[in-house]
């Protein structure tokens, strides 16, 4: 019974730990970076948009525990010219 009680602690705090650092990722964003770049360092968008030459990849990270947050990449020509979440940099949505 020890056993198991510890075991499902060990799972839970693996959960945890793993969901939280899931909005560090980006971090790892520099502006400049292009589209590849990005989805290499962060990973796939949850969803994309575009408008002429300005691209959208909207992702939704983890913040901590069960609570994710959307996050937006904005790559003007193909290069990030912003990132952040939607109040960031005036998205409106």
């Amino acid at each position: 019974m020890k056993l198991c009680r510890i075991i499902v602690i060990f799972i839970a705090v693996v959960f945890l730990f793993g969901c939280a650092a899931s909005s560090k990722k980006m971090n790892q964003l520099n502006l400049g970076m292009t589209k590849q770049e990005v989805i290499e360092a962060i990973g796939e968008p949850t969803s994309t948009s575009a408008k002429r030459n300005t691209e959208y990849l909207n992702y939704n990270l983890t913040t901590g525990g069960f609570y994710t947050s959307v996050y937006y990449v904005r790559l003007l020509d193909g290069k990030v010219e912003a990132y952040g979440q939607s109040g960031d940099f005036n998205l409106g949505y």
